[in-house]
């Protein structure tokens, strides 16, 4: 398999066509894929692409992304930042808070770029990262989470206070993600404080 491929984490029913493979009722990498017992929408899969120093994500986060992050990452020793292109998933829900962790505990560092869209545990996951940059034109949506006590606990870990959990309880929409100003995300501690802006240049 060729090293610049794609490997997916996959959501909660699986990938298309894999029946064939050794089923388990826990996540299993095989392939470069993240196999499951029957079919998965397209649409609730999480996407990684590596290239040299860098892994690109898109998707959905879900309860295989963490799998998935942590085998490209084995697969490629030398990437240490996660560039987040189209990405949402269910806001404060264990899978991306874990997720969230887990790109923390690795040492990733974080970016969306100008055409980058996020919203919901994809946000969750972006403030994982130990820096956290945008370019201009990138936009992040907020919705509320379900268990909101989890969500402002992790965001407290993460960004060292519950700003953003809080902004996401009271404004945050229930099903369209609500976009944030470029004051509102540098407030709220979503991109590093210590890049002296919001925004970057790359």
């Amino acid at each position: 398999m060729k090293k610049r491929a794609f490997l997916f984490g996959l959501g909660a029913f699986g990938l298309a066509g894999c029946a064939k493979l050794r089923q388990s009722p826990v996540p299993v990498v095989q392939e470069g894929f993240v196999v499951k017992p029957v079919p998965v929408a397209q649409g609730n899969m999480t996407a990684f692409l590596p290239e040299g120093d860098t892994i690109y994500l898109s998707g959905s986060i879900n309860e295989d992304t963490a799998t998935g992050f942590a085998a490209v990452r084995d697969s490629n020793p030398k990437a240490k930042r996660l560039v987040f292109l189209q990405a949402d998933g269910p806001a404060g829900s264990p899978e991306a808070m874990e997720f969230g962790r887990a790109v923390r505990a690795a040492g990733f560092s974080t970016h969306l770029r100008n055409d980058s869209v996020i919203s919901g545990g994809a946000v969750d996951a972006f403030v994982g990262g130990t820096q956290r940059t945008m370019e201009e034109g990138a936009v992040i949506g907020v919705v509320r989470g379900a268990d909101s006590a989890a969500h402002k606990s992790f965001a407290t870990e993460m960004t060292g206070g519950d700003g953003y959990a809080r902004f996401a309880e009271k404004f945050g929409g229930k099903r369209r993600p609500r976009p944030m100003t470029i004051a509102e995300i540098g407030a709220m501690g979503i991109v590093s404080a210590n890049v002296g802006n919001a925004l970057a240049a790359n």
